[in-house]
């Protein structure tokens, strides 16, 4: 998977290649069926969505009416909402694991939110847990007051098992539903 740096000057640099490429090249790499990675070269911050609505702006340039204007405006005017269920639905036809991963994200950070889980804790668990292809995309946890540890976590871990278990029966009934 290629690994492409960017920089303040919005230059994208492909530490694979050791060259400076495009956003027509990251494109291509994609289309060619490579999974590419873009993180800011400073803070190291996925920034490959960003980068993949870079591209798809291009798109919309060059060939006019990727979207048609009602349903951009649409978007706008409906919100996070809506852009929430378009996310969850794509994702889901498109991404079933990544769908599981980010759900499972999003439970661990909670924990680790409510003060259940240690830090050290979640990312241990969000190793073990995560699908290695969607492993790097894993949340970085940077809550704003420190966590206590809390002394007992066994039931804790026992729920978190038993959601994961619940959502692996999820993916496998979206896989046979494909």
């Amino acid at each position: 998977m290629p690994l492409i740096k960017r920089y303040a000057n919005r230059k994208l640099y492909n530490t694979q290649s050791g060259q400076y490429v495009t956003l027509e090249d990251v494109a291509e790499f994609i289309r060619r069926g490579e999974d590419v990675r873009v993180v800011d070269h400073l803070t190291g911050r996925d920034l490959t969505s960003l980068t993949l609505m870079q591209i798809l702006f291009q798109e919309e340039k060059k060939l006019g009416e990727l979207l048609p204007r009602a349903v951009l405006t649409h978007l706008i005017r409906t919100g996070d909402e809506t852009l929430e269920t378009i996310r969850t639905r794509l994702l889901a036809a498109f991404d079933p694991q990544g769908m599981v991963d980010d759900e499972i994200r999003r439970r661990v950070e909670a924990l680790v939110l409510e003060e259940k889980l240690a830090v050290s804790e979640a990312s241990r668990l969000l190793d073990l847990l995560l699908d290695p292809a969607h492993r790097w995309e894993s949340t970085r946890f940077s809550p704003e007051r420190p966590l206590n540890e809390p002394q007992n976590r066994a039931p804790d871990l026992q729920k978190l098992l038993r959601q994961v278990e619940q959502l692996e029966q999820e993916l496998e009934s979206l896989r046979q539903n494909l």
